[in-house]
């Protein structure tokens, strides 16, 4: 299988088309009333106008571009991860390199590692886990089935599609499977799937990694590895189990399923007759067909947190490649279609006795929680503080907590406001629709 994932020299083109006027620099809206907030975690916390910021992250392309910057030096290779790749900025750039400042990014972070100098040491455990346990949370593969273990002593337990066929297969992921505090997450996930008789399966100890952890450090090759044997695996259900869906409850594997994967020469063919779904859209869908009630009420005010995974992530670019409109490389338009910004909201607006406030930083405007682009790994007390930025935030609305649809924030934020000594609690959206079934 082939992977037509970009190097940095690919990207030149759209590097040197950065004028750093400075735009990425906030979130804005134009209102009424007009609204500008900060939007780049890195420049947050170490300063706009240095080269940790969005633009100066597209400075050291250009150094790395022209040989006057190496990775050598081990603060300048510290610097090219201290990024959450949220995406903040590209929200609201409107340069013709906007839709590719993710992926410059990650590009120089590949260029790192192909180099032999990334990525960061805690990266470098992060990867070896996932070469030695198909997830990067060094938990062995036994482990990755001990949140279904309240489901079998209650005598109903998740479905081995390994064994038997269903229709669909709940993609669990490696953050809901072995991180303690996330657990929740696949728990209510599955509990929901089972009081609405969804068919549904597991892969229990034969899941590996999605590899977006190692696609967003730059190991391309560990991404690869990990991403072709899912692709086969996907294939493999579809054909011999019967498999029409693939639902996860995981932003990044959602993300990495929908957008990654589709780097692969083979991915049109493999997924064809296979949709991949978000729980969160999923669940909105059933709920829109009347198959989804609620009989329960939750006395609770709550603010609503977008994962970048699931909003600014998932934007379709329009862009004029062959310069048949403007001029060849030229940005000319975004979709939000395919972005989880209104199913969320819905849902929870349905919900019996929540009411939902929203902060100022939303939908595209998402203030990013601080966990993402290995920032969590590499630097976890600026993660845990960037995420407290975000607690605060969510408490100025009046809520009482925070929902959302990721186990990564879900993990980051509560540790945020942890740190905070707030009381605001992450629950994801799961959690509270199976309380009311």
């Amino acid at each position: 299988m082939e992977w037509k994932i970009p190097s940095l020299e690919e990207l030149e083109h759209y590097v040197w088309r950065c004028t750093a006027c400075g735009t990425c620099r906030v979130a804005y809206d134009f209102g009424p009333p007009p609204f500008y907030a900060p939007i780049c975690p890195a420049g947050e916390e170490f300063g706009f106008e240095g080269n940790m910021s969005s633009k100066g992250k597209i400075a050291f392309a250009r150094g790395i571009l022209d040989g006057t910057l190496s990775f050598e030096d081990p603060a300048f290779l510290e610097a090219i991860y201290k990024c959450t790749v949220c995406g903040g900025c590209q929200t609201q750039c409107q340069l013709d390199h906007k839709p590719f400042i993710p992926e410059i990014i990650e590009g120089m972070r590949r260029k790192a590692v192909e180099q032999g100098y990334g990525p960061l040491p805690p990266h470098k455990n992060l990867v070896q886990s996932l070469k030695s346990y198909d997830n990067p949370y060094q938990g062995p593969r036994r482990m990755r089935t001990d949140w279904m273990r309240p489901f079998k002593k209650a005598g109903r337990p998740i479905k081995d599609i390994n064994k038997e066929p269903a229709e669909t297969l709940f993609y669990v992921g490696c953050t809901g499977a072995f991180n303690k505090q996330a657990q929740g997450v696949p728990v209510a996930t599955a509990s929901i799937f089972q009081k609405l008789g969804i068919d549904f399966g597991c892969l229990g100890q034969n899941e590996v990694c999605c590899g977006s952890t190692a696609m967003r450090v730059g190991d391309a090759e560990a991404f690869k590895r990990v991403a072709t044997q899912n692709l086969e695996t996907f294939r493999k259900l579809k054909e011999e189990k019967g498999v029409k869906r693939i639902v996860t409850s995981c932003a990044g594997c959602y993300r990495a399923i929908k957008k990654d994967y589709a780097l692969a020469s083979d991915y049109e063919e493999i997924m064809d007759g296979l949709e991949v779904i978000h729980t969160a859209d999923f669940l909105h869908r059933l709920w829109k067909e009347g198959k989804l009630t609620f009989k329960g009420e939750l006395d609770m005010k709550v603010t609503y947190h977008d994962p970048c995974h699931t909003g600014r992530h998932l934007n379709k670019f329009r862009v004029d490649t062959e310069g048949e409109e403007l001029w060849p490389g030229a940005y000319l338009d975004v979709s939000e279609e395919e972005c989880l910004y209104d199913q969320p909201r819905e849902l929870l607006k349905a919900i019996p006795g929540v009411e939902l406030v929203e902060m100022a930083r939303i939908r595209g405007n998402s203030y990013c929680c601080g966990g993402g682009g290995g920032v969590m790994t590499g630097f976890g007390d600026w993660a845990a503080k960037n995420a407290g930025l975000r607690i605060a935030e969510g408490m100025s609305t009046g809520a009482q907590h925070m929902v959302s649809i990721c186990p990564f924030c879900h993990y980051n934020l509560n540790a945020g406001a942890k740190l905070i000594g707030s009381e605001m609690k992450l629950y994801d959206l799961t959690e509270l629709l199976d309380q009311v079934l």
